[in-house]
C-alpha cells in the first residue's frame, strides 16, 4: 500500500532527496536496517562489517535515553529507496488539480520545493541511522518496563530523508562517506555540553565566575587579559599555554572526589535533580579550594601563570607532574585513596585529614625523570605519558603508600610493591634472596627494587 508524505524536495550535488517526517512506528514497520534485507548477503566483506550494529550500546544507552528522558531528541535518518518508487507532487501542482487558484507570487518558487512524497512498495533500508532504528523497535516493542515515556515513543515524528538508490555505486559512495567522516564528539565537549552528567555539570561549574578555577586577570604585553585556568577546548596543554589543567582532568578529580563523599552514580540518562547537583558542587569547591591554596605547584602557578609554561615541561623539577594532566588524575587518585584507607573502623572517618595529606603530597618529587619513581606508572622512560586508567590507579596508589603507609596494612603494601615492580619490569616472582650469586649478577635489571620511602 502507497503511504503519501509531507515533504521538501531538495538536491545536493547530483543528488535528489526527500526531507519528510513519520512517526517512530511508522519508520519501524516501513524500514530495516540493511542486515535484515535481503541484499545484505550479498553486500561486500566491507560494507557488511560498516553496517554491524552494536546492539549492546543500543541496549544500554539509546533505549534508557527514549524510555526515559522527556527530552529525547535526534538528528535525520536517512533511507534509501527503490529507484522510481517514489512521487513527489508539489504543492502548486495540487493546487493547481484542485482548483484554478494561484500561490501568491512571494510562495511560489519555495512552493514548487513543498508537497507531498507517495511511497510505493519496495525496499526501504536504513543507510544511516541504524542504531537508533533499533533503539526505537526495542522500546516501541518491548514488553518490559523501560521508563516513563515508553508508550510515548511510537508517537514521536522522526525526521527521515529519502534518497532513491538511482545507482549502487553512487549509494555505496554515499554509505560509505556519511559514515567514514562522522566525527563523534570529543570527551571535552561532552563534558561541556551534557545535561545529565552529573560530573560534568559541576566540573564546568567550577569555571564560573567567583568559583575556584575561574579566569583569572593576567598582564599580558602591557594589557589585562581574562586568562582561563582551564583548557576546555581540547585534552591536552601544550608548550605555550598558561593553563593549569584541562576540562577531562578536572573532570575525573570531581569523579574521584564525589566517590569518596559518597556520591556515585551522577552520570545518567535523565538528569540528576537540581538539589542533587547543588549538593554535589558543594562537597567538590572545598577540595579545589584547599588544592589551590595548599598544593605548593597550584599556589605558585596562581601566583605566575607564566612560569607554567617552563615547568610543565621541565623533567627535573620536581613540581612538573602536578603541571600535567596525567599527573594531576593520579594526584587527586591518590589523595583520596589515602584518606579512604585511613578510615577507622568504627566510625568510618578518615584519619588523614585533606590539609595534612596535601602538605605531605608538596614533599613528594613529582620530577618526570627516567630515575623517577613515577616511571612507568604514568610516564615512560622515554618521557611519553600514560593516560590509562590502570596507569592512574597504579600511581594514585604509590602515592597513597608515600603520604599514608601507616594506615595500609601489610598486605596493602606488597600489593603496591608488586604492582609497581611489576610495571618497571621486575621480577617479583622469584625469590631472589635464595637466588644464586651468579643469577643475580646476570640479572640485576630483573631484581625487584624497594619502594621509596614513605612521608611522615
Amino acid at each position: 500500500m502507497a503511504t503519501a508524505y509531507p515533504a521538501i524536495k531538495a538536491t545536493m550535488g547530483s543528488t535528489p532527496y526527500y526531507l519528510t517526517t513519520m512517526t517512530a512506528r511508522s519508520l519501524i514497520d516501513t524500514a530495516r536496517p540493511a542486515r535484515e534485507t535481503d541484499s545484505w548477503a550479498s553486500a561486500s566483506i566491507e560494507e557488511r562489517m560498516q553496517r554491524e550494529a552494536d546492539l549492546n550500546r543500543v541496549k544500554k544507552a539509546i533505549v534508557p535515553y527514549l524510555a526515559q528522558h522527556p527530552d529525547r531528541f535526534f538528528g535525520a535518518i536517512i533511507v534509501l529507496v527503490d529507484d522510481h518508487c517514489v512521487e513527489f507532487e508539489s504543492l502548486p501542482d495540487m493546487i493547481k488539480q484542485l482548483a484554478s487558484a494561484r500561490l501568491p507570487n512571494a510562495y511560489r518558487s519555495e512552493g514548487e520545493r513543498m508537497g507531498f512524497l507517495t511511497i510505493e512498495r519496495g525496499e526501504r533500508i536504513v543507510l544511516d541511522g541504524q542504531h537508533r532504528w533499533y533503539a526505537l523497535r526495542d522500546v516501541i516493542q518491548s514488553a518490559d518496563e523501560l521508563g516513563d515515556h515508553q508508550g510515548k515513543v511510537g508517537d514521536d515524528d522522526v525526521t527521515v530523508i529519502i534518497i532513491e538508490n538511482e545507482d549502487p555505486r553512487k549509494t555505496r559512495r554515499i554509505f560509505n562517506k556519511v559514515n567514514r567522516h562522522a566525527k563523534p564528539t570529543g570527551r571535552a565537549d561532552n563534558i561541556v555540553t551534557s545535561e545529565d552528567d552529573g560530573y560534568a555539570w559541576v566540573t564546568r561549574h567550577l569555571l564560573d565566575r567567583d568559583a575556584p578555577l575561574a579566569a583569572r586577570e593576567l598582564i599580558d604585553g602591557g594589557a589585562t587579559i581574562q586568562q582561563e585556568l582551564v583548557n576546555w577546548k581540547s585534552n591536552t596543554l601544550s608548550k605555550g599555554m598558561r593553563h593549569l589543567t584541562t576540562i577531562s582532568a578536572l573532570y575525573e578529580s570531581v569523579r574521584s572526589i564525589l566517590g569518596f563523599e559518597g556520591m556515585k552514580d551522577l552520570d545518567r540518562i535523565v538528569t540528576p535533580s537540581d538539589q542533587e547537583l547543588n549538593e554535589a558542587y558543594d562537597k567538590v569547591v572545598p577540595w579545589w579550594e584547599d588544592f589551590l591554596k595548599n598544593v605548593d605547584a597550584f599556589r605558585d602557578a596562581l601566583d605566575d601563570l607564566e612560569t607554567v609554561k617552563t615547568i610543565r615541561f621541565d623533567d627535573k623539577d620536581p613540581r612538573t607532574l602536578l603541571l600535567r594532566p596525567v599527573g594531576q588524575v593520579a594526584f587527586v587518585r591518590g589523595i583520596v585513596k589515602a584518606m579512604d584507607v585511613s578510615r577507622d573502623a568504627k566510625h568510618k572517618k578518615p584519619r588523614l585529614s585533606l590539609d595534612e595529606a596535601l602538605r605531605r603530597a608538596n614533599q613528594v618529587d613529582w620530577r618526570a625523570t627516567s630515575d623517577s619513581y613515577w616511571r612507568d606508572t604514568i610516564i615512560r622512560a622515554d618521557g611519553r605519558m600514560v593516560a590509562r586508567n590502570e596507569a592512574y590507579n597504579l600511581a594514585a596508589n604509590l602515592l597513597a603508600y608515600l603520604i599514608g603507609a601507616e594506615y595500609m596494612t601489610e598486605e596493602m603494601k606488597t600489593n603496591v610493591w608488586r604492582d609497581w615492580n611489576d610495571a618497571r619490569g621486575r621480577d617479583t616472582e622469584t625469590d631472589w634472596s635464595t637466588a644464586p650469586q651468579s643469577e643475580r649478577e646476570e640479572r640485576p635489571e630483573e631484581i625487584p627494587e624497594d619502594l621509596p620511602n614513605p612521608i611522615a
